[in-house]
């Protein structure tokens, strides 16, 4: 059973926080770069959160969404919300070199895309993260999202292994990580995102391409199971310069130092804290308690760092 009909992408929070950050960003990006021709590929399924933001807040009107599954494809054609998104049925793996073949205009239009895969990653999913990073158009924006979770790794004194079959040279041989430390999600996290950062930069570098592949997103969190989601950049010679510019800058939130796992909360519970920030003094745990209710400190340190993108939710009564 996929995520489809598990899981309502458009309400979980910290997901939604990464979403919101990733579009700030690639709204950034689109404009140092010069394009108004960019399509966005994706996995819609029948929510299409990211296709509305990819065409309310990037202006993005020639879309693909890929769907497997037989069922969920008839869906995703009645719920997409534009005419301009096609809907291309099978993985993601053949489907993208179909729609080349069939559409050869898109192997010179810039593309954002994102494989939001909702399973850990395996040899069919890096390898073809390694090939879209040597074949994608110039100006392209290739982000992935995948399960991170330590259990899908082997066990533990196997887990360092299973990364070193995954990503071969481009795993990190950071000296004060040792193959136990991958139990702990949070290290895994931040070890997955490196490992899959330097495969899809040393693909694209590999394939001698006149572009420059820039790392732009490491981003970890969790609603339920760990994820990641990280991307690179294929930047036009005359954009290096402004774009690795904009990535050094304080404007530059795509790269996340901590996982994002804020607290589900009710709508009165966010007014409450918002109307407390911003604060230099900052907020903590006996300040929240003065307020009628209680959070842990990490809760109220992630939600302080991230309220900004934090989301609203409300049940429609029909």
């Amino acid at each position: 059973m996929g995520s489809t009909d598990l899981v309502n992408f458009s309400v979980r929070q910290n997901k939604a926080i990464e979403r919101q950050i990733v579009f700030d960003g690639l709204a950034k990006l689109l404009r140092l770069m010069g394009h108004n021709d960019t399509v966005y590929l994706g996995f819609g399924s029948v929510w299409f959160v990211d296709f509305v933001m990819a065409h309310r807040q990037l202006g993005i009107e020639r879309m693909y969404s890929i769907e497997a599954d037989e069922v969920v494809f008839e869906r995703a054609k009645f719920n997409r919300p534009y005419r301009t998104i096609e809907i291309v049925p099978g993985l993601s793996i053949d489907a993208i070199p179909d729609l080349l073949e069939a559409q050869p205009e898109l192997q010179s239009t810039p593309w954002v895309l994102w494989l939001d895969y909702d399973q850990p990653l395996g040899e069919d999913s890096v390898g073809e993260l390694s090939r879209l990073a040597r074949t994608a158009p110039t100006g392209s924006i290739l982000l992935t999202t995948f399960n991170s979770a330590t259990r899908h790794y082997g066990k533990a004194k196997q887990r360092y292994e299973r990364m070193c079959q995954l990503f071969g040279d481009a795993t990190p041989r950071n000296p004060f990580v040792e193959p136990e430390d991958l139990s702990d999600p949070k290290l895994q996290m931040s070890f997955m995102a490196e490992a899959t950062l330097n495969m899809m930069l040393s693909s694209s570098a590999a394939a001698g391409r006149d572009d420059w592949p820039i790392p732009a997103y490491s981003i970890a969190y969790q609603d339920g199971s760990p994820m990641v989601t990280v991307g690179i950049a294929l930047c036009p010679d005359e954009s290096k310069v402004s774009v690795e510019a904009l990535l050094r800058s304080e404007d530059w939130n795509g790269i996340v130092e901590k996982p994002i796992i804020t607290p589900p909360l009710t709508q009165k519970e966010v007014s409450a804290l918002e109307a407390c920030l911003p604060s230099n003094a900052g907020l903590d745990r006996s300040m929240v308690k003065e307020l009628g209710f209680d959070l842990l400190e990490e809760q109220i340190e992630a939600f302080v760092t991230h309220y900004l993108n934090y989301p609203s939710f409300a049940q429609i009564a029909r």
